[in-house]
């Protein structure tokens, strides 16, 4: 072999060993920016989680702490975003006889007092933040149309679909009433009750009104469509004291307080403490956690992401947690349309009758536990998933074939519904020297396939890399709806049960050792020994160079 020959071997041993290391040093520095914004889901064996006392569990001692900056959902001058400037995170898995479950515990400092409050959202000047809720829009809903000189008597007509605001879409902002007839005097008269005006005040001081004419739509079960119009009418289709839904008035949606920078609240008027993990679905490109930094929700809508899609694990102080100060624990919870539950019923097993299988802890059914609002949402809404309708002022995900009408009446049992417990928390508050902190902690099995509301929900898997992100609202400090605290996205990797990494440093180490050794076998012997010949002559030449170029230069 000649000495060209040898100089392109050399040339390309030199390559490849200048490429193992440059692809090698890359890969450290992207690791380590990675690993900067990376939470690990650690894999323990045997982990055993104890809701009634969360983050004391033996097998948390083990996982570090994950401090997470938080920044002003609203950062404007006077505002009341923003109390809480970080929080700690720690995640951990394991199999539960066969089952892998997810656990994330959150510690955060309360601000302000400590809220086991959930009082009705109020602007600083007092007005109810959003005095109408969201319905199915249909042909329930209705018009209440009153005279401010005399509340004590309205017109109730029908509002066509096509004349319904509907946001999001097969939605409208509505309130429930229920409407009656009774004998007065010998004469059938026509009540409505429950009706609010626009700033979402009882109409005529939250007494009955009376109904002096009505037109109004109900379609019977077998599709007949009965145009109402008199108190005989509507008593003789068996509508009585039947509930309806009245119609918002065109001002003071949601859109209209992104005007507000705070709430009202004080030390015995306060909002709950809540706190938020949200996980990335999907909807964006796969650089848009780098683009858009934090999770944009649109203000003044209920909840509308700016992009993709996620699911969020809502966590409350009242009425879900697990601690008894919560006013709301193992009492009623009513929801907007009077149907009431209790955490107490989670205890009949199986409440819902598309629970998961493979669920050996029963979550939802675990002692000392409190559950999460479960919720999804895209560019429309925030939507709540499963659960009694009508809890909150948020649309709903549910079982589809139960109709408006039926949802108003509460024409349902729990087993006709989507299981909202898939997600069991606890909660616990520890004062310290340095404050008062919340410890809540979350947990779900790795998926939830097999379940209607598998679509809108994070499905987990070992080995992946999902992406998350954090909020705190500080409920005693005067933060809820739009105010808050909230985090950038975080990547969040699950270590595979095994311990196994990632082989991709190996292959360069081996690339930047491997290639010189295997050309240098492929070789002869006596190729070798002109290689090496000329090798040694390369500092020789390099200086030769040198020179002429340093005699060049002083010329």
């Amino acid at each position: 072999m000649n000495g060209y020959m040898s100089m392109v071997i050399l040339g390309l041993i030199i390559f490849l060993v200048i490429v193992g290391v440059a692809y090698g040093l890359d890969y450290v520095i992207n690791s380590a920016e990675v690993a900067a914004s990376t939470i690990t889901v650690y894999y323990v064996p045997n982990a055993q989680i104890n809701l009634g006392n969360p983050g004391t569990e033996p097998f948390w001692q083990s996982i570090p702490w994950t401090t997470v900056p938080l920044v002003p959902t609203v950062p404007v001058p006077d505002g009341i975003s923003g109390h809480t400037k970080s929080m700690d995170v720690k995640m951990a898995w394991t199999y539960i006889n066969g089952t892998p479950y997810i656990f994330v515990l959150i510690k955060t400092i309360n601000v302000g007092v400590v809220s086991w409050k959930a009082c009705p959202e109020l602007t600083p000047n007092g007005q109810i933040w959003a005095p109408f809720n969201f319905f199915p829009s249909g042909w329930w809903v209705v018009n209440v149309s009153y005279k401010q000189s005399n509340e004590s008597i309205a017109s109730v007509y029908a509002v066509p679909v096509s004349e319904q605001i509907q946001y999001p879409p097969g939605w409208t902002l509505s309130n429930p009433i229920q409407i009656y007839v009774l004998n007065v005097s010998g004469k059938l008269e026509a009540f409505v009750s429950g009706a609010i005006n626009p700033q979402g005040v009882p109409l005529n001081n939250g007494q009955p009104i009376l109904i002096t004419s009505m037109n109004i739509t109900y379609v019977a079960p077998n599709g007949t469509v009965f145009h109402i119009t008199s108190p005989q009418q509507f008593l003789s289709l068996g509508l009585n004291n039947t509930r309806w839904a009245q119609m918002a008035y065109n001002e003071f949606y949601p859109q209209d307080t992104a005007e507000y920078v705070s709430l009202f609240y004080n030390d015995t008027y306060t909002y709950p403490e809540r706190i938020i993990v949200m996980w990335l679905l999907g909807g964006v490109p796969n650089d848009w956690t780098q683009i858009a930094y934090t999770p944009h929700m649109i203000p003044g809508t209920p909840g509308a992401l700016s992009a993709g899609q996620a699911e969020v694990w809502h966590w409350n102080s009242n009425p879900r947690a697990n601690n008894t100060q919560d006013s709301g624990y193992g009492a009623p919870i009513t929801s907007i349309t009077g149907i009431q539950f209790s955490l107490s019923n989670w205890t009949e097993n199986p409440a819902y009758a598309n629970y998961l299988a493979h669920d050996p802890l029963k979550l939802g059914f675990i002692d000392h536990q409190g559950m999460i609002n479960d919720m999804y949402t895209n560019g429309s809404s925030l939507y709540i998933i499963g659960g009694i309708p009508f809890v909150t002022t948020f649309p709903e995900i549910n079982n589809a074939s139960i109709n408006g009408w039926q949802w108003l009446q509460g024409n349902y049992s729990p087993k006709d519904l989507w299981d909202p417990s898939l997600v069991a928390t606890g909660a616990r508050v520890v004062s310290t020297p340095t404050g008062t902190y919340w410890y809540v902690e979350f947990a779900r099995t790795f998926t939830t396939i097999g379940t209607p509301s598998a679509p809108y929900q994070v499905q987990f898997y070992p080995g992946h890399t999902y992406y998350a992100a954090f909020a705190v609202f500080q409920g005693g400090a005067g933060e809820s709806v739009d105010f808050k605290s909230i985090s950038f996205w975080w990547r969040v990797y699950i270590q595979p049960a095994s311990g196994s990494a990632s082989i991709l440093p190996l292959i360069l180490i081996a690339n930047s050792i491997g290639a010189p050794i295997i050309s240098l076998i492929l070789m002869k012997n006596s190729d070798i020994a002109n290689l090496i010949s000329l090798t040694a002559r390369i500092p020789k030449f390099i200086k030769l160079l040198a020179l002429q170029f340093k005699i060049k230069v002083m010329k």
